[in-house]
């Protein structure tokens, strides 16, 4: 034992040497990183084991596999260990006590070995799911932390919103015309100057914000002045100068400015179709992105007042014109904040006009110097545990195929889908934004650089992870199923499915019929009741008790004594009678599921119990570390006398509880043999653990290395008592 002990000590002073000398070399010798290569390093380091054990790990295996199946390897004779040395008695008394103190632990409730691998296979689980579960939800939090995106967004609402000292908000604009205006004072002298820059100035209200590009203006036109049931048909034919009919192109227009461009629809790639498949939500209908016509801005005062007296001489915008875009972005170099902007003007079919102001903040370039040493530390934390969920799903699929038609499985399949298509999109969505800047440096600023894809890219990634982190939260509650309490809830609201659905329905149908007649009613004068899915979406809130946004003075334009009835409909039909009829039944039928669990014997293993036999060597290691085991106080008694005045304590607080008992606890008999059993079994152990400490320590005071015992001499021997020579 005094060998292994001092190759221990060489082993760790290696160790402690070896750490030493890599901290004199990294910090002596000048290889000390920067904070932003040291970064850089570590990335790198990640993706390149990321791929090393996604990709080619995958292929070794495969590649091995191949030569073991087509050229099986021999069998290896087998040659015994000169080096192996018999066992001692010392030795084997010390491991024989080791396993009894195993086994003072180890109770009869502890060998049923089903229960034992599902409460295996539960620890397993709970470890996979909960370290991708507080990874996943820490990097949410400091993404949703980004308080300056929120600010930022604000800020550019209220500048292009209302007016401001010298530009003009857009919620002032009340006619069409009135758009030329607002493009001369807020989005041309702003961002330009009177010397004619190239390349224009900062943003006159922010110093730090310049403008990405030029702006572009997208119209989209209805084909009819006509109106009717139907939805207005988009026009996309190509027009000449001033929307007249034959489309001709003149030579050499597109030299200098293509003067045929306002007049020419837009014809989207395939690119543009998959990513900007969207439409903008308006107060009468909604307007597709990938369609209309477009003109673009320039970068200079000058240009871009040429290009504006052109369209409003050529009445660009007229009667069809069904809604108007304005398109651009704004970088903030300080908060490394692109603001794209989509401010939009639509027009009525019978008059007025209706404004929007869209902001979309994102942070598309990532810094090195702006990631903290802490987001790479949960970087590499969630790629890990991103691997082990991916193994072990891998594992059982490969074994049990057939495990694929379990729902719980085909949900881990969905999550390893969701997380991997939204690193992909991150990636795609950063080498389009670098392309992006590199046009942004070496083009001339005359062009339209389109961020509204990596902000559409950036939002659908968003949605991935999401539900990606629904779908880890629901398996991380089916891993928590081995608690009595989780357990509760599921099976309160599986055998309360139907109940529960049938008044979920009957409070639907109340709240649509009332969303309905609302909407009827006074839909002509509440933004709430514009249209159904407002009305219906409002009344939800307003019966749940979310009234800021609907007053009940919305409801009484069809009729006060009307209005009062369906307020009083919502008040107490929906609010206090539906809803409380929901609740009262998950109570009752969670009672009824407690007094059935209460009912059930309790003799099994419980998961807790198996983790204390399971990980009893971390729970003692911890203990000696804090100083928390339990120590014998003597007291100034006895052995003898403390273990009495233990029973005794014990028996009074069992008299103590038994007359404060409301009522009587059924007693089950075969938990009673259990327990009376596990007392024997213990007790036994206790006594075997004495005997063997007790022929140890003989072994170790009397007999030699081995632990022989010497034979005794014959003056030695004992002489039996009462007998004469």
């Amino acid at each position: 034992m005094a060998d292994q002990n001092d190759s221990n000590a060489i082993f760790y002073l290696t160790l402690v040497i070896l750490f030493v000398c890599s901290i004199c070399i990294w910090w002596f010798s000048g290889f000390n990183h920067e904070v932003e290569k040291f970064k850089l390093i570590l990335i790198a380091f990640l993706a390149v084991v990321l791929i090393h054990a996604i990709v080619f790990t995958p292929l070794r295996f495969a590649i091995l596999a191949l030569d073991a199946a087509v050229w099986p390897p021999t069998q290896d004779v087998v040659v015994r260990d000169p080096s192996v040395k018999a066992e001692t008695l010392v030795e084997s008394l010390r491991f024989r006590l080791q396993i009894l103190r195993s086994e003072l632990l180890i109770t009869e409730s502890h060998r049923n070995e089903e229960l034992n691998l599902k409460y295996h296979l539960i620890t397993q689980e709970l470890k996979r799911m909960c370290l991708l579960f507080v990874i996943m939800l820490a990097m949410n939090v400091e993404q949703a932390e980004e308080q300056w995106v929120y600010f930022n967004t604000a800020n550019m609402r209220s500048l292009f919103e209302y007016n401001h000292t010298s530009t003009l908000g857009l919620s002032n604009v009340i006619v069409l015309p009135s758009v030329y205006v607002f493009i001369e004072l807020s989005l041309i002298n702003p961002f330009t100057d009177t010397g004619d820059i190239s390349g224009g100035i900062p943003w006159e209200h922010a110093e730090a914000t310049r403008l990405l590009g030029v702006v572009r203006l997208r119209q989209v036109r209805n084909r009819k002045l006509k109106g009717g049931l139907k939805d207005p048909v988009f026009d996309n034919r190509d027009y000449s100068e001033g929307w007249t009919l034959p489309y001709v192109r003149e030579m050499y227009t597109d030299k200098f400015w293509q003067i045929y461009q306002p007049w020419v629809a837009r014809v989207p790639d395939i690119k543009n179709r998959i990513i900007l498949s969207t439409s903008h939500k308006g107060g009468f209908i909604s307007y597709p992105e990938i369609t209309g016509y477009e003109n673009l801005l320039c970068d200079t005062r000058a240009k871009s007042m040429m290009v504006l007296n052109y369209l409003r001489d050529k009445k660009w915008l007229d009667l069809n014109t069904s809604a108007l875009f304005m398109d651009f972005t704004l970088y903030n170099a300080d908060a490394n904040l692109f603001s794209v902007c989509t401010l939009w003007v639509e027009q009525y079919p019978f008059g007025g006009i209706q404004t929007h102001v869209k902001i979309r903040s994102s942070t598309f370039l990532k810094r090195v110097n702006d990631v903290s040493c802490v987001a790479v530390a949960a970087l590499y934390v969630f790629v890990i545990a991103w691997l082990l969920f991916a193994k072990a799903f891998w594992v059982k699929v490969w074994y049990e195929p057939k495990q694929l038609k379990d729902p719980w499985m085909l949900v881990d399949a969905l999550i390893l889908i969701l997380c991997t298509v939204s690193v992909v999109i991150r990636g795609y969505r950063d080498n389009l934004v670098q392309a992006m800047i590199r046009r942004v440096e070496i083009s001339v600023m005359v062009e339209f650089i389109n961020f509204t894809e990596p902000a559409t890219v950036t939002y659908l990634c968003n949605i991935l992870e999401g539900f990606s982190m629904a779908l880890v939260t629901m398996r991380l509650w089916k891993a928590m199923q081995f608690s009595s309490t989780f357990r509760l809830f599921t099976t309160t609201l599986y055998l309360a499915r139907y109940a529960l659905s049938w008044t979920i329905m009957v409070t639907m149908v109340f709240l649509f019929g009332i969303g309905i007649a609302a909407i009827t009613m006074n839909g002509n004068n509440a933004i709430q009741f514009s249209t159904i899915m407002k009305g219906i979406i409002s009344l939800t809130c307003f019966a749940f008790g979310f009234s800021s946004h609907v007053a009940p003075r919305d409801l009484f334009y069809g009729g006060k004594w009307i209005g009062i009835v369906f307020y009083g409909i919502l008040a107490v039909v929906v609010k206090m009678l539906l809803i409380n009829v929901i609740v009262s039944m998950l109570e009752n039928q969670m009672a009824l599921v407690k007094a059935l669990r209460d009912k059930k014997q309790k003799s099994h293993l419980t998961y807790f119990q198996f983790l204390r036999v399971e990980y009893a060597y971390v729970i003692n290691f911890f203990h000696k570390i804090f100083g928390l085991k339990r120590k014998y106080l003597p007291r100034d008694h006895t052995v003898a006398e403390n273990i009495q005045r233990e029973l005794k304590q014990r028996e009074h607080k069992q008299k103590v509880g038994k007359k404060h008992e409301e009522a009587p606890r059924n007693k089950d008999d075969s938990l009673m043999q259990l327990r009376y059993r596990e007392r024997i079994e213990k007790s036994m152990t206790v006594m075997a653990i004495l005997q063997t400490q007790l022929e140890l320590v003989e072994r170790l005071m009397f007999g030699d290395d081995e632990g022989h015992l010497l034979p005794l001499k014959k003056d030695e021997n004992p002489r039996p008592s009462g007998l004469s020579h």
